[in-house]
């Protein structure tokens, strides 16, 4: 009786949550700089992005994580990049919930 107790709390605890995306640290945030921060540095600090894509003909990748339990979003986070022809940072947006 309380092995199958114990079970169904384990399921429904796990069951209870929805990972989307792959968290990221946020430290090296603060370390990006415009025209100076290499794609090599981003791709080592952040590691692969979850998309690739292009924007005007410019590289664009963005990191992106979230975590939904039963009662809705508990972290949500975005940083999208986008690269210089050169391979530097021509800019980047971050977000946080």
């Amino acid at each position: 009786m309380w092995i199958r107790l114990l079970v169904l709390s384990v399921l429904f605890s796990v069951a209870g949550c929805y990972y989307h995306g792959r968290d990221f640290p946020t430290v090296p945030i603060e370390e990006l700089r415009p025209n100076v921060t290499t794609k090599s540095q981003v791709y080592g600090n952040f590691g692969e992005p979850n998309e690739k894509g292009s924007d005007s003909g410019l590289e664009t990748w963005t990191y992106y994580y979230e975590l939904w339990t039963v009662t809705g979003v508990q972290d949500k986070k975005r940083l999208h990049v986008t690269f210089n022809q050169n391979g530097t940072l021509r800019n980047y947006s971050y977000s946080a919930q």
